[in-house]
């Protein structure tokens, strides 16, 4: 069994990010002086081209002494969580770090991570902190939502957004920020998982294709033990905002919005 292992579920994704992504986890792995990593990349973009595009980027990398990659091209396209599924089918690791293509991790993420969740046992879900390209606090963790909270975050003008008490309550802005500090719910786009548990607990949901997943795991997950972020744990997102990507991205946002809700009860103002 590795230590660590990494899955990463691309959709036409940009190459350069995708260079960017490769290059920041390899200079954290560095960091960390950690070896005999596996990393699987599923493609669900349909797109033989595509897939040998990025096929043509991994082989860049086979010099790389501490990761090897590996592509998967399904070929339909499940979901979000359901790619995370088909490539961690493959792993076997003690610790299981999800990513998005379009983010980059900070020279001391993975040696923040491992040393956090090797130090506390009860750690089962593991979150950083989170910033756009520009700088700007992305607040990736997150409390339960309310309906009018999602609708204030997506729909609102930045001014509203900030003086909102119900999207401040949201991003849990309205809690303290201490280095460590247990959160209710934490982005995919980057989560670090002790493997024992998402397996317990039957991984992601494969109903929600995209969007809420990750909330769903969280929920699932803080059963068995403590989902905390580590302030020290930093990241580049540069993806994210829903509500600018289209009607399709509004009507996967809805559906499992409305699945989420449905399982875990309704919030509708606050």
């Amino acid at each position: 069994m590795n230590l660590l292992t990494v899955s990463i579920v691309l959709f036409h994704s940009p190459l350069a990010q995708l260079r960017d992504l490769i290059d920041s986890l390899i200079h954290s792995l560095s960091g960390a002086t950690v070896y005999n990593v596996q990393c699987v990349l599923v493609d669900h973009s349909l797109d033989p081209r595509y897939a040998d595009q990025c096929r043509a980027v991994l082989a860049e990398y086979d010099a790389c002494e501490q990761i090897e990659f590996e592509l998967l091209a399904p070929p339909k396209n499940h979901g979000y969580g359901a790619g995370h599924n088909l490539a961690m089918a493959s792993l076997d690791g003690t610790f299981h770090l999800i990513l998005n293509p379009d983010v980059a991790l900070s020279p001391r993420a993975i040696s923040v991570a491992l040393e956090t969740m090797g130090a506390h046992p009860d750690c089962v879900l593991l979150a950083p902190v989170g910033s756009g390209a520009d700088g700007t606090s992305l607040y990736l963790a997150k409390a339960f939502p309310s309906v009018w909270a999602l609708a204030l975050r997506a729909f609102a003008p930045l001014w509203l957004r900030r003086r909102s008490r119900a999207v401040a309550r949201y991003e849990l802005r309205d809690q303290p920020s201490e280095i460590v500090r247990p959160v209710p719910l934490v982005s995919g786009c980057c989560m670090w998982v002790r493997r024992a548990v998402y397996d317990e607990v039957g991984g992601f949901d494969d109903s929600y294709f995209l969007y809420f997943e990750d909330f769903d795991l969280s929920m699932r997950m803080a059963r068995h033990g403590a989902v905390v972020e580590h302030r020290e744990l930093t990241i580049i997102h540069h993806g994210g905002k829903a509500s600018r990507k289209g009607g399709r991205h509004w009507l996967w946002f809805g559906l499992s919005a409305a699945r989420f809700f449905n399982r875990w009860g309704w919030k509708w103002l606050g």
